[in-house]
């Protein structure tokens, strides 16, 4: 049996904080990947010793792993796409750079970073540039350094090959639905485990044609159209060991189907147990 544990990203929960600790407890969750806490919008809270111990002490209290810290406010600020050199460029290293000396002393052994709709050659250039500095940074203070992409299977190579150093994947299995850049199950077989930091699962309804785009809803784990269960043979097929990690949204409605947070977050649990181990 492979040896995998089930973590969900802290922002599945509608509160961050020891309240998405708790919730990830009472799931049945072993872990949860850390957002960044607001990163340069909030001083860079996760350097923050006290901000640090208030993160550890939940963990320790409700027997939960950090794995991971996502870098979700830069993802969301896009400034990896940005030239180095700009206020937005000289940002993104700050970011990132703040992250992986937290995550050093929080004894947190990844930081994941972003690399997706780079629909120009120069965007593509600036997140290289910027993986290849958090691989560096990465390096020098014991940090394994994630992306998480959007790229057909043949990019997912290329800028592995760029950027060298040991960077790995956070693949999203739902990604090459959402952007129509593969079938995941392959795309996985393809790219086998050495390359895989952790994966990313969320599933999601679809329109009437079975289309997956950002306004179709996302749902419990095996009654979407995103491949939950064929992703997860082929996780196990290439004998993967690590983390598999929710990012399925228990605030939203479809998600919920009527029950509350903890209770639809028990239910994936249940899903990747029974998908992945047989339970």
């Amino acid at each position: 049996m492979t040896k995998l544990k089930f973590g969900v990203c802290e922002w599945a929960f509608p509160a961050w904080g020891s309240t998405a600790v708790q919730m990830a407890h009472e799931a049945g969750f072993d872990g949860v990947q850390l957002g960044d806490a607001g990163a340069c919008m909030h001083a860079h809270p996760l350097r923050d010793k006290r901000i640090q111990d208030y993160y550890l002490n939940a963990g320790a209290k409700y027997n939960i792993e950090f794995p991971q810290i996502h870098l979700y406010t830069l993802g969301h600020l896009c400034y990896y796409r940005n030239p180095l050199d700009t206020v937005e460029g000289k940002t993104c290293l700050e970011i990132i750079k703040n992250a992986i000396i937290g995550a050093s002393e929080m004894g947190v052994p990844s930081v994941i970073i972003d690399a997706m709709k780079l629909n120009n050659p120069a965007k593509k250039q600036h997140a290289l540039d910027v993986a290849k500095y958090a691989v560096k940074v990465g390096a020098e203070y014991g940090i394994r350094i994630g992306v998480e992409c959007d790229f057909a299977l043949e990019d997912h190579f290329k800028f592995l090959d760029e950027v060298g150093g040991g960077l790995r994947f956070c693949f999203d299995t739902h990604n090459p639905c959402m952007y129509g850049t593969g079938y995941p199950p392959d795309m996985i077989r393809a790219l086998g485990k050495a390359r895989m930091d952790h994966f990313h699962i969320k599933d999601n309804a679809g329109d009437k044609d079975r289309l997956v785009t950002y306004d179709t809803p996302l749902v419990p784990f095996g009654t979407g159209v995103t491949y939950f269960r064929e992703t997860a043979e082929a996780i196990k097929e290439i004998g993967y060991e690590g983390w598999i990690i929710s990012e399925n949204m228990y605030y939203q409605p479809a998600v919920r189907q009527g029950l509350n947070y903890v209770e639809a977050a028990r239910r994936d649990v249940k899903a990747l147990h029974s998908a992945y181990e047989g339970q």
